[in-house]
């Protein structure tokens, strides 16, 4: 028999529990977002505890996106991204949108997903978090999988390691060296957290576990570099680039400037011209301007991200487009020359060197060709120029050059 006094004992320590429960405290604090969805009846974008976002209709989580909701979900996705510039918050917001309707994401609403991913490089890493969400409370399916694995050559941080945590639930796994080099890598750039994740996908992918090194400052990631040097010998090897002592622009200064001035006009003369200065003219294509020996880099903003740009310019054989080969030609001679092969006549070979000069050799002549896990651009390129033509440059190639189609956008928004 429960006394008056064990009574008012119990409901004490309910209130108590309740109070003192830090999950209480998050979600009856003010959330710091939220934010009301237009064109739906009382419905909101809400953080209802530290990093938990949903979208709630008169009080109660969605449980799925349907037909009714998505068009205003789009709107205020647009709405947002178009105000990411002036209003500081406007991109936490578009990320906390973008993870709700991921969470409870319908099939029209993935391909809406899909189709930004897509079209907008720049927005990858967050479209990338939302279907890792998806994948994590919903189905597994192959189409996220690609997009989730692609990303690993962008996301950062928590993103990547929701990215890879997600990786880990599917039954698909990669045996493509390129994507397990850039677990690796993504990895080395990761907290103990992180790390531990990365390991943990390495391991899914390739049933292999690796032995802690020796040595107390040796991540678990430096087993797996050597083990990946030993199974992959003629890959390229899975360590993060270093600059040359020479180079006189880093690229972390750069990354740093770049971003801290997304929302300024660009310079389009100056662009221009370290596009000819810094001899990329000689070897590229952008828009009417250049030649088409490599790659075309005219729509090149619409398939990688800014900092992805700056990285191949720094760094050109850190990542080695499978489209765009580099061979090393041996001569009956004993000569030997390297660069990529484009076209020629039926009896010669054309190779473009890395000093951006065309090497016209006869077939008969060729004694052997060898493929090589090096790009044939050149480093330093940016050390021509200043570093106010070096950001220029950048910037003028993140953007579509007058005149070129815009193919690569969808046509839904």
């Amino acid at each position: 028999m429960i006394t008056p006094s064990k009574a008012s004992l119990i409901r004490t320590v309910i209130i108590l529990l309740v109070l003192f429960n830090p999950r209480f405290f998050l979600q009856a604090a003010t959330p710091e977002i939220s934010l009301q969805i237009e064109r739906l009846e009382n419905t909101w974008l809400q953080e209802v505890a530290e990093g938990d976002y949903r979208i709630l209709v008169e009080g109660e989580a969605l449980k799925r996106i349907s037909g009714a909701e998505l068009p205003a979900l789009r709107d205020l996705e647009i709405k947002l991204q178009k105000q990411k510039n002036q209003d500081p918050q406007a991109a936490r917001k578009l990320n906390a949108l973008l993870i709700a309707m991921g969470r409870i994401a319908d099939e029209p609403t993935l391909i809406y997903l899909h189709e930004l991913f897509e079209s907008y490089p720049e927005r990858r890493n967050d479209i990338a978090e939302a279907i890792s969400w998806y994948s994590q409370e919903n189905q597994r399916r192959d189409a996220d999988w690609r997009i989730l694995v692609r990303s690993l050559n962008i996301v950062e941080g928590k993103q990547a390691q929701a990215v890879m945590q997600a990786l880990t639930r599917f039954h698909r796994r990669s045996n493509k060296a390129q994507w397990i080099r850039q677990v690796i890598l993504v990895g080395l750039q990761q907290d103990a957290q992180g790390q531990e994740i990365a390991v943990k996908l390495l391991e899914h992918w390739t049933g292999q576990k690796q032995v802690q090194p020796q040595t107390e400052d040796s991540s678990l990631l430096v087993a797996w570099q050597k083990w990946f040097a030993e199974k992959y010998p003629d890959e390229l090897p899975a360590v993060l680039p270093v600059e040359p002592a020479d180079t006189r622009w880093k690229y972390q200064d750069l990354l740093a400037e770049l971003q801290k001035r997304s929302a300024e006009p660009v310079n389009l003369k100056l662009g221009a011209q370290a596009f000819v200065k810094a001899t990329c003219v000689k070897c590229h294509l952008f828009g009417k301007t250049g030649e088409k020996i490599g790659p075309d880099l005219t729509h090149v903003s619409r398939r990688f991200q800014q900092k992805e740009i700056l990285q191949a310019t720094v760094f050109p054989s850190h990542f080695v487009s499978e489209e765009y080969p580099t061979f090393t030609i041996v001569t009956s001679a004993g000569k030997t020359f390297t660069g990529m092969m484009g076209a020629a006549g039926p009896d010669e070979i054309m190779l473009l060197t890395s000093e951006g000069k065309r090497q016209l050799l006869k077939k008969k002549d060729v004694e052997e060709i060898i493929p090589v896990k090096k790009s044939s651009m050149p480093e330093g390129l940016l050390n021509l120029l200043t570093k106010e033509e070096a950001i220029q440059l950048i910037r003028y190639l993140s953007r579509l050059p007058e005149g070129a189609s815009e193919r690569y956008r969808h046509t839904t928004r």
